[in-house]
């Protein structure tokens, strides 16, 4: 079986509302995956909820297929698996079933989000309406393992490295709130030092003065963090641009890219500052897989109760070695104080302690590298398993 459109695939780029594009891009990994899809299948990647008011379904999937979707002969596959909004899904039900008249289950959604299904539940019930068939697809699994397999990216953390002076390693591109949050923190602790840390300024207008200001309004109830806010603001306004291997925080570096390698090297253990924190939503972006495709442990700056979901992708993670009862604290004051005062600890480990710490971790890491440079299935599919004989 195939996709109907292999060779004329459609991304739907609605970031922006006053210049929507439908681009035509020459392949996707839902479509290449050689482990899927023994169905006929139309193709689309989209950006928000937006995608489909902007492109209706109607006029972007030839009518002959769409008659076949409504007879359900051919399945609409729809990924965004490059995000994390749950809003979507309202969309599809929305722009697409309830106006469009498509069959529920002739959508499959890949989402990069493992409780999606929460949603999906929700939405059908709210709109009395049977669930769209769901996959937790991870996109960004894909560049990580090809970070391996065609960069022959090797795991890091070996017997003859030496360490300098860097502990850590912390990418930031847009300032995300919790991302300046961190750096105040790291700052208040004096832990700037130890790590390579790009934060510097991005597309989304933000800068120090903007960022203290709306964490003193986010953190106004919190009298520890307001007080680390307040008594760091001038310094950290006052920090140069931090930058690393580039000056160009806007592109987006979903792909592993050669020249952040020595960072890693230099390095024992990534800071990980994910797309999501405060709005609680579980989601693994590409610097979650760039550390596993480098052998690097890590501590993950996100939603709490996250952990666990990276077990179910088939990955380890680091407790007690590292203490990872952050990942457990819902306040999110609380879990970014918990996280910090814990890459302190990591920081302040003497050299007898930090080879005998690399000794027990190193294994860990390197499994999740095999792990992710032979897996085979990128998708888990969240309902309807016995649809498609799935696992």
């Amino acid at each position: 079986m195939a996709c109907l459109n292999l060779k004329n695939q459609i991304y739907l780029q609605t970031y922006d509302p006053n210049n929507p594009q439908l681009i035509r891009i020459e392949s996707s990994v839902a479509t290449l995956s050689p482990n899927s899809r023994k169905y006929d299948y139309f193709y689309i990647q989209f950006s928000n909820d937006t995608s489909f008011k902007h492109f209706p379904i109607s006029k972007i999937v030839p009518p002959d297929i769409l008659e076949k979707i409504k007879e359900q002969k051919v399945y609409l596959l729809l990924d965004n698996g490059l995000e994390y909004f749950l809003s979507t899904v309202e969309s599809i039900y929305n722009d697409i079933i309830i106006k469009e008249g498509i069959p529920p289950t002739q959508i499959i959604f890949l989402s990069a989000v493992p409780t999606m299904i929460e949603t999906v539940k929700a939405t059908a019930k709210k709109y009395n309406k049977e669930e769209i068939i769901l996959e937790w697809f991870s996109l960004f699994e894909h560049t990580g393992q090809d970070a391996i397999l065609k960069r022959n990216n090797m795991p890091v953390l070996e017997k003859k490295k030496k360490y300098g002076k860097k502990k850590f390693l912390n990418l930031n591109r847009r300032w995300r709130i919790h991302r300046p949050l961190m750096t105040i923190l790291l700052h208040n602790f004096n832990l700037l030092e130890n790590g390579y840390i790009s934060m510097a300024r991005s597309d989304d207008g933000m800068d120090w003065n903007r960022a203290i200001h709306r964490l003193k309004h986010m953190y106004s109830d919190d009298e520890t963090i307001l007080k680390i806010i307040n008594d760091n603001q001038e310094k950290i306004k006052s920090l140069p641009e931090m930058y690393l291997d580039t000056k160009d925080l806007v592109t987006n570096r979903a792909i592993h890219e050669e020249s952040i390698n020595e960072y890693y090297k230099e390095t024992y253990f990534s800071l990980i500052s994910e797309t999501t924190y405060h709005e609680n939503i579980p989601f693994f972006s590409e610097k979650v897989f760039k550390a596993m495709a480098m052998g690097h442990p890590f501590l993950l700056v996100t939603a709490p109760r996250s952990l666990q979901y990276l077990k179910k992708l088939g990955y380890k993670t680091f407790h007690p070695l590292i203490d990872e009862t952050y990942d457990t604290i819902d306040d999110p004051g609380k879990r970014m104080m918990a996280i910090v005062k814990e890459v302190e600890r990591l920081c302040k480990l003497d050299k007898a302690q930090l080879k005998e710490w690399l000794a027990k971790i190193r294994p860990i890491a390197n499994d999740n590298y095999t792990r992710l440079k032979n897996k085979r299935f990128l998708s888990k599919m969240m309902n309807y398993k016995h649809h498609f004989n799935a696992p």
